[in-house]
């Protein structure tokens, strides 16, 4: 690939993740080089427009927002081997971002994109839609529900959700089949991890790696309130491993779930599904700016 020169950058700022300071980037982006372009997009119609006319005129594009965001994003980079993306956190839980390490500075960011260094990250699909961080169904997915009801955006809103989420939540009878294993049970929560975290530093799967062409199941069975604290803990440190109510399955290819719940998240954005969830890998990656704290 080709150097990147600023003229090859275009910075795509969503305004609704997290606080609103699109003015204010773009003119510290003018600031550092006028020939960095900047749009601001207000929905998905107004993202997908761009993508299609700046495809080809651009080689590297950072995205201003969440995970839901960088997911829309990838959609339209997938697989193009001479295009670049990038992050500039500005959602609630930033997973991808953190996982990846960029930081909140457009001008290390533009420093680490002209570098032209880069990592190739594996995608899955999840019922026809891409996952880049981490996806499931049960706990996780019934704070991302409840998330995305309250009015405010955050990681205050996120503790209240997860806290009422601990007391309404209950457990579900799930079936998993991969390849041609079974495995029945009820369930606190499935997770899909592509990467390591949930957000906000929380390693649900502290040896999932986003580029080794696998991803990690973790299945997790009710367990008692009491060792919800000692759960926590090891959520944050990154001491979660294969216990008597905890259970780490890797995978390569594909994976079905059948489930009386229906309620799941794909990078924090909360579906639902009516008869099965179908994931699978997918044979092309995204490339993605590798900053200098990237860990892979």
């Amino acid at each position: 690939m080709q150097p990147i020169e600023y003229k090859d950058i275009l910075v795509i700022i969503n305004p609704n993740s997290g606080n609103k300071r699109a003015t204010k980037l773009v003119d510290k982006i003018n600031s550092l080089n006028p020939n960095i372009s900047t749009v601001v997009t207000h929905n998905l119609e107004e993202l997908k427009n761009v993508f299609n006319s700046g495809i080809e005129k651009f080689k590297a594009f950072i995205v201003v927002g969440g995970d839901g965001t960088v997911n829309e994003a990838i959609k339209y980079l997938l697989d193009k081997n001479d295009k670049l993306l990038g992050v500039l956190p500005a959602g609630s839980g930033n997973e991808f971002a953190r996982e990846l390490g960029f930081k909140k500075s457009i001008e290390n960011l533009i420093r680490d994109t002209k570098k032209c260094e880069s990592i190739n990250i594996d995608v899955l699909s999840i019922n026809g839609s891409n996952c880049i961080n981490a996806a499931g169904l049960g706990f996780d997915s019934f704070v991302a529900h409840d998330f995305q009801k309250r009015n405010s955006r955050g990681l205050k809103s996120y503790i209240l959700s997860v806290l009422k989420s601990i007391f309404a939540f209950t457990p579900f009878n799930a079936t998993l089949i991969i390849d041609e294993e079974k495995i029945q049970g009820k369930f606190q929560m499935i997770t899909i991890a592509n990467t390591r975290q949930f957000g906000n530093n929380a390693l649900i799967s502290p040896l999932s790696n986003p580029n080794d062409g696998i991803f990690e199941l973790v299945v997790v069975k009710p367990f008692p309130f009491y060792l919800y604290p000692i759960f926590i803990i090891r959520l944050f440190s990154g001491s979660l491993k294969n216990s008597k109510y905890l259970k780490y399955i890797k995978v390569k290819d594909s994976v079905e779930i059948k489930s009386e719940y229906k309620k799941y998240h794909i990078d924090g954005e909360p579906h639902l599904f009516t008869k099965n969830l179908s994931i699978k890998m997918l044979k092309h990656k995204v490339r993605i700016i590798k900053t200098e704290h990237c860990p892979y």
